[in-house]
């Protein structure tokens, strides 16, 4: 019954309709990186006060405020979806941002892409053993370090359950907020409208190595799970 059931249901399933919503994602998908391009293109004859006036709203600036005035250093997290990078353009003017990015081939290229980047004078800095320690500094100074956290680049993050599935999302962010004491504050771009923007920002409860339970590993994977959480909030 329960096989006939299955079948009964497959066969019922409108495929064509399926395969239509999933071409038009797709094409929503590529439309947006796009966008990215020109938007990093933008950046290279943008001063950086006109990128924070080109944003129509900012939701929940306050938790960010209240995470930075705590002198802990904030880990201004985000994910692949919309344009992530303007959040460190349009905030550069308010705060000390520092930036984690991955290395990029040739090096002309990565020099070309860094120096249009750090026009806002914000420092984006290839992820490294040296760089972490630097991010651990500006933390502990009680300054901003942001990073994408959606995409296992090294290819050695545990999995954690994602929008259903198993997925390996790296624990950076977190470990970095249990080490120093640091908030951790999610943030999430969307366009509004041509050349306009919306920033949505909400701060994630983690452990801290100070009040934690003591067991490194299991306050991690707590925090990794309220923060994987929030991710599927922001980007749904």
């Amino acid at each position: 019954t329960e096989h006939a059931t299955r079948l009964r249901n497959i066969l019922r399933y409108d495929w064509r309709a399926a395969t239509r919503a999933v071409d038009a994602a797709a094409g929503g998908c590529v439309r947006s990186a796009v966008r990215y391009y020109v938007d990093f293109a933008r950046y290279a004859g943008l001063e950086p006060e006109a990128a924070f006036e080109q944003v129509d709203e900012i939701i929940g600036v306050e938790e960010l405020f209240a995470a930075y005035d705590r002198g802990q250093g904030v880990v201004l997290a985000s994910a692949h979806v919309g344009n992530p990078e303007f959040i460190v353009q349009a905030l550069a003017p308010l705060f000390d941002l520092m930036v984690f990015t991955e290395s990029l081939e040739p090096r002309a290229l990565h020099e070309l892409v860094h120096e249009v980047r750090q026009r806002s004078g914000v420092r984006f800095v290839p992820v490294s053993a040296s760089a972490v320690r630097d991010g651990v500094r500006q933390l502990r100074c009680g300054g901003v370090l942001g990073m994408l956290i959606d995409r296992d680049v090294l290819g050695s993050a545990p999995p954690f359950p994602f929008f259903g599935e198993r997925a390996p999302m790296p624990t950076g962010a977190v470990e970095l907020a249990w080490m120093t004491g640091a908030a951790v504050v999610l943030g999430f771009v969307t366009r509004s409208t041509a050349g306009r923007y919306r920033i949505v920002l909400r701060e994630v409860p983690v452990p801290h190595q100070k009040d934690g339970s003591g067991d490194r590993a299991a306050d991690v994977e707590a925090g990794m799970r309220s923060v994987v959480s929030a991710l599927e909030v922001g980007i749904a």
